[in-house]
């Protein structure tokens, strides 16, 4: 019995289609998956079409980037309402706010004396939700680096030569909208975000949930998330944050996962 909540599709900077994702886990014997997407939910449909012939029930789910103190801060929506209206606008903004940012990162590349053009982190994008992953596949397809990882160090991840902050939602924004489309708020990979000692400030925003399980996560840190989760009544998940055999890490689908029980857990939370 086993549950990955935290996947990633083409829908946003993942490399398997939402369907290929879905097929994945069920042949992986998952008997739940959660569709979390960057700041977009248009990978849902597909994934829900493809999950009712298949033994694998898919979770409507969105991962929404937020800052807090200057630090990165991903919250995770479960059980969203991803056909909303409110939800729609929201996340417009933010692939709006996406897009801006490519087109600046591009012209800072350019300016380094790199062969690449919007166009073509577009066209690597496909039509999804734009991201830093994309501009670097579309180096490596010109060949201006080597690998994906060079892209990222050099001129991607923060501090280095093009790296361009993006406008974000507060975490009581993305709280506050993930409660509004009917979901529950979970703090992803908190080991990641150097921000422990403002989770009680995220909960007294309505933070549900803290993602203890998680492939960042070494097995102190687990423990120490599970503490923390006890500590302020918090539902524990987890998921392999997979974004395919194209990214960093390559495939790693089902390899954190969490027991059945966490869904009824977050399900006791909804808002609707």
């Amino acid at each position: 019995m086993s549950v990955d909540l935290h996947l990633h599709t083409t829908a946003s900077d993942g490399s398997l289609s939402p369907g290929q994702v879905v097929e994945l886990a069920a042949n992986l014997g998952l008997n739940a998956i959660a569709i979390s997407d960057h700041d977009t939910v248009e990978g849902i449909q597909e994934a829900l079409a493809f999950a009712e012939r298949l033994d694998t029930r898919v979770i409507p789910a969105v991962e929404l980037s937020s800052r807090y103190n200057s630090r990165d801060i991903h919250i995770l929506g479960f059980f969203i309402d991803y056909k909303s209206r409110v939800l729609d606008k929201a996340l417009s903004s933010l692939r709006k706010a996406r897009i801006e940012r490519a087109e600046k990162i591009v012209v800072c590349l350019q300016g380094e004396g790199l062969d690449i053009t919007f166009e073509e982190v577009l066209e690597v994008a496909g039509g999804a939700s734009v991201g830093r992953p994309h501009i670097a596949r579309a180096l490596l397809k010109n060949n201006q680096v080597s690998r994906i990882s060079e892209a990222f160090v050099k001129y991607l991840k923060r501090g280095s030569l093009c790296y361009i902050d993006k406008f974000v939602y507060s975490p009581s924004q993305a709280i506050s909208l993930i409660h509004e489309v009917g979901g529950v708020a979970v703090f992803a990979h908190p080991g990641l975000a150097g921000l422990d000692e403002h989770i009680p400030e995220f909960v007294a925003m309505g933070l549900d949930g803290i993602e203890a399980y998680h492939i960042e996560h070494t097995p102190d840190v687990v423990k120490h998330y599970l503490q923390i989760a006890y500590d302020y009544g918090l539902v524990v998940t987890g998921g392999s944050d997979c974004h395919g055999p194209l990214s960093t890490h390559g495939l790693r689908l089902g390899t954190i996962y969490v027991p059945d029980k966490t869904l009824v857990q977050l399900e006791k939370k909804r808002r609707l």
